[in-house]
C-alpha cells in the first residue's frame, strides 16, 4: 500500500477541492545542508523510490549527472512530482553552491512556496542569506527545517535565533527534536507543538506515535505556550480566545499559522534528521497545510510586450512561462526540453503558442512530467502545473508562450554580469563545429553562462560565475559532446565604464547593392548612476524623425539598438572590455536617398559610439572596473592568525572576525576575485584542511593601482 495514502494527518477537508490540491515547493539551502538528502527522503517516504538514494555514495536519484555524483553537489535544478495526503507537491531540489545561483532564481520565479533548510549544528550560513533574498524579493511563504539534529552541537532553538536575527524573519519554532545534539540519547522522534504529540520513524520509513517523553516534556510546555502567545499576537480570533481564558486546540492554531505563513508574517520552523527520516513527515504535513496552492497564490505581474509597461486586465486564454532548458541525451539521442509554469489555461501536445520575443509560433510536440532524468508523457497540463515541453526550438529562458494576439509577456529573469572567464580551443581543427555546437547548447541552458568567438584567433572566451561553474561547463562539453578542448588559465571578467559626457557622430556615404545610402548618426554617452548595471541605448524624437530626410522607423530602430549594444559588448576604449554603466542617446539620426538601407543606419551608429568613446578615454572619463567577492572563511582559532594574514596580503577588506564556539572563527569581508582565484586549494593547504570557504558576487568596483603586474593583466584585454 502506498505510505502517503496511508497517511492521514494531511488529509484534510481544506486540501480536498483539487483547484487546490497542488503545491509547488522549492528546496533551497547553503551548501551541504542536506537539500538532496531530504530530497531523497521525501522521494521514498511517498513511495516515489522504493530505495533511498546516498549524496555521500554517488547513489542519489535527484543528483543524476556524473558530474554531481562525482563531486558530491547539486548542480542543476531537478524536478520531481510527489504525492502526500491528498496533494500533489512538484518538488524543485535546487543547487546550494554560489556559482549556481542563477538556477535557484530562475526555479524560485515560478514557484508558490518554498523550504529553507538549515543545518542544525550551524544555523544561517552565508549562501543561506542568498537564497533568502530570491525568496524575499519574490515575495515567496517559507517554511524552514532545521535538518541534522542528530549531530551532536544540533540546536534548534539557536537555529530559530539565527533565522531572526541574519535574515530579519520572525521563526516559529513548531517542532522540537527528542534527544540528539548535545543530549545524553541518540535522537528518536520530533514533537508536533501544534498537536502536542510526538512522531517517530520505524526502520521501514512508517510514521508511529509516540508518547511524549518526560525528558522533554517541561521543555514542549513552554515552547507550545511560546508558541500560543507568538500567534494570538498576530491572530485577532486566536487572541479572542486566549484573552478568554480558553486555550485554542491544533485547528486553531493551524488555521492562524497557515494565514501568517502565507501573509509571510512568519516562518514556522520544522526540524528533523532528513538522513534517518525523523521530522520528514510533519515538514511534508506542513507543506500541505501551510503553503499556497496555485489557486491561492497571487497572479504573476503582466507587462506590455511593446512598450515594457504594466498592464491590468486578466490574462490572456492561455500563459506559461519558460524559466529553464534542458538538454539530455537518451539511447544516443539528444532532445531538448523546455521547463515551463502554466498561469492560464492548458497545455497539450499539438497545441501551438506564440512567443512574442521572436515572433513564431511554437508547437509542442509532448507534455511531460520529470522525474530527475526520467521522463513521463502526460496526456495535457493544467493552469498552476510545472511542466516540461518537448519540440519547442527557438524558446530560451524567460520567453513567454501564450495565444497568437496577445500582446503581453511575464517579467524576463534578471541575469548576473558573468565574473570569470577562460579561453577555450579545440585541440584538432575537425572537432571546431562540434565545440561551437556543444557551447550553443550549454548557453541556451544557463544563460549566465556566455561564449564570445573570436574568429581571428578561432578561440571562444567562456564566461561564468565561478571557477566551478566553467570547470562543470566545460566537463558536460567533453561527456555529453565528446569533445575535449585546450583550455586557458581563468581570467578575471573586467568591465569598462565611461563617467562623464561624450559625444560621437557617424556617417555613412556609399552604395549597398543597386541602392545607394547616406546616412548620418549622432550619439551622445552618459554615465549610469551604477558604473556597473548594463548597457541602456535610448532614441531621442529627434533621431525617429529628421526634417532634413528619413529617420529611424520600428525596424531600423531596432537594429540600431541591438548594434550598438553588441558594439558595447567589446568597445571599451582602454582594452575592449564590455562596456557597462553608460546610457548611450541616438540623439540625432537621418538617411538621404531613396530608400532607407538597414546596414547604413548600423555602420553610421557603430561609427559615432566608436568616435565618443574615443572622446570619452581621450578625456580621462573611462573606468576600468573589477568584480569584487563577498567571503566567508570558517577557520579553527589556531590558524585564524594565519589565515587573516593571508587574506590582507590578498586586498581584502576585512567586516568582522566573530567567535564560532570555543574553538572557532568565522572571518567575513571583500577582495578582488582576481586575488581569490584559486584561494579554497590555497586556504586547505594553510590550515591542513581544517577551514572552509565560500564567496559570492559582490558588485564590481573600481581597479585598484596595487601593482603594475595587475594593471597590466587588465590592459591586455580579452
Amino acid at each position: 500500500m502506498d505510505r502517503s495514502a496511508a497517511h492521514t494527518s494531511a488529509s484534510d477537508e481544506r486540501v480536498r477541492s483539487p483547484e487546490h490540491a497542488l503545491r509547488n515547493v522549492g528546496i533551497c539551502a547553503h551548501i551541504d545542508a542536506g537539500k538532496t538528502t531530504l530530497t531523497e527522503r521525501v522521494l521514498h517516504l511517498t513511495g516515489r523510490e522504493s530505495r533511498i538514494g546516498r549524496v555521500d555514495e554517488g547513489t542519489s536519484v535527484m543528483d543524476w549527472m556524473s558530474e554531481e555524483r562525482e563531486r558530491g553537489i547539486t548542480i542543476t535544478a531537478a524536478a520531481t512530482r510527489v504525492p502526500w495526503g491528498d496533494c500533489e507537491i512538484n518538488l524543485v531540489d535546487t543547487p546550494g553552491h554560489v556559482d549556481f545561483t542563477v538556477e535557484v532564481a530562475r526555479c524560485m520565479r515560478v514557484l508558490d512556496g518554498a523550504i529553507v533548510v538549515v543545518d542544525a549544528t550551524k544555523g544561517v550560513e552565508p549562501q543561506t542569506e542568498t537564497v533568502w533574498r530570491q525568496v524575499d524579493e519574490r515575495g515567496i511563504p517559507a517554511i524552514a527545517f532545521a535538518n541534522k539534529c542528530e549531530r551532536p552541537g544540533a540546536d534548534v532553538l539557536a537555529c530559530a535565533e539565527s533565522l531572526r536575527e541574519t535574515l530579519g524573519v520572525t521563526p516559529l519554532v513548531v517542532a522540537y527534536p527528542i534527544g540528539g545534539g548535545d543530549a545524553d540519547e541518540p535522537l528518536s522522534g520530533v514533537v508536533d507543538l501544534l498537536e502536542r504529540t510526538a512522531h517517530a520513524v520505524d526502520s521501514g520509513g512508517a510514521l508511529r506515535e509516540i508518547p511524549v517523553p518526560d525528558a522533554v516534556a517541561d521543555e514542549v510546555d513552554v515552547l507550545r505556550a511560546e508558541l500560543i502567545d507568538a500567534l494570538a499576537d498576530r491572530d485577532e480570533g486566536l487572541f479572542e480566545l486566549v484573552y478568554r481564558g480558553q486555550t485554542p486546540d491544533a485547528r486553531a492554531l493551524e488555521d492562524a499559522l497557515r494565514r501568517l505563513t502565507r501573509e509571510r508574517e512568519v516562518v514556522p520552523l520544522f526540524c528533523g534528521a532528513a538522513l534517518l527520516g525523523h521530522g520528514v513527515p510533519k515538514l511534508l504535513d506542513g507543506v500541505a497545510r501551510l503553503l499556497p496552492s496555485p489557486a491561492e497564490a497571487p497572479l504573476p505581474v503582466l507587462f506590455d510586450a511593446e512598450s515594457g509597461g504594466i498592464t491590468g486586465g486578466d490574462p490572456p486564454q492561455t500563459l506559461a512561462l519558460a524559466f529553464k532548458v534542458h538538454s539530455s541525451v537518451r539511447r544516443g539521442t539528444r532532445s531538448d526540453f523546455t521547463f515551463v509554469r502554466i498561469y492560464a489555461g492548458t497545455v497539450a501536445a499539438g497545441t501551438r503558442l506564440w512567443n512574442g520575443r521572436t515572433g513564431s509560433t511554437e508547437e509542442i510536440q509532448s507534455v511531460l512530467r520529470i522525474h530527475a532524468s526520467d521522463v513521463e508523457h502526460i496526456g495535457i497540463a493544467h493552469a498552476g502545473d510545472v511542466v516540461a515541453l518537448g519540440g519547442l526550438r527557438s524558446t530560451g529562458t524567460g520567453d513567454t508562450l501564450t495565444v497568437e494576439g496577445a500582446r503581453v509577456r511575464l517579467e524576463p529573469p534578471l541575469v548576473p554580469e558573468p565574473v570569470l572567464g577562460v579561453l577555450v580551443e579545440p585541440v584538432r581543427d575537425e572537432e571546431r563545429l562540434t565545440l561551437r555546437d556543444a557551447l550553443e547548447q550549454l548557453v541556451r541552458e544557463d544563460p549566465s553562462l556566455r561564449a564570445t568567438e573570436d574568429a581571428a584567433s578561432g578561440q571562444w572566451l567562456v564566461e561564468g560565475m565561478g571557477e566551478l561553474h566553467l570547470d562543470i561547463a566545460l566537463a558536460r562539453v567533453g561527456d555529453e559532446f565528446g569533445v575535449t578542448p585546450r583550455v586557458g588559465p581563468p581570467r578575471v571578467a573586467f568591465r569598462e565604464s565611461v563617467r562623464g559626457h561624450s559625444r560621437g557622430a557617424g556617417e555613412v556615404d556609399r552604395a549597398f547593392g543597386d541602392q545607394r545610402a547616406d546616412a548620418r548618426v549622432a550619439l551622445r554617452l552618459e554615465p549610469l548612476e551604477d558604473a556597473a548595471a548594463a548597457v541602456e541605448v535610448e532614441l531621442d524624437p529627434e533621431a525617429r524623425a529628421h526634417p532634413e530626410g528619413e529617420g529611424l522607423d520600428g525596424a531600423t530602430a531596432r537594429a540600431v539598438d541591438s548594434a550598438l549594444r553588441t558594439e558595447a559588448s567589446t568597445a571599451g576604449p582602454v582594452a575592449g572590455h564590455p562596456l557597462s554603466g553608460t546610457r548611450i542617446v541616438v540623439s540625432d539620426a537621418a538617411m538621404r536617398g531613396s530608400a532607407s538601407v538597414e546596414a547604413a543606419w548600423v555602420q553610421a551608429a557603430v561609427a559615432a559610439l566608436r568616435e565618443a568613446l574615443r572622446e570619452a578615454s581621450g578625456a580621462g572619463e573611462v573606468e576600468v572596473l573589477e568584480p569584487r567577492m563577498a567571503f566567508v572563511v570558517d577557520s579553527p582559532v589556531d590558524v585564524s592568525s594565519g589565515v587573516i594574514g593571508d587574506l590582507n596580503s590578498r586586498h581584502a577588506a576585512m567586516e568582522e572576525v566573530v567567535a564560532t564556539g570555543a574553538t572557532g572563527r568565522r572571518i567575513s569581508g571583500t577582495a578582488p576575485l582576481r586575488h581569490l582565484i584559486g584561494y579554497s586549494t590555497d586556504l586547505r593547504s594553510l590550515s591542513r584542511g581544517r577551514a572552509t570557504f565560500t564567496m559570492r558576487p559582490a558588485g564590481f568596483a573600481p581597479i585598484a593601482a596595487d601593482g603594475g603586474s595587475e594593471r597590466g593583466e587588465f590592459a591586455t584585454g580579452r
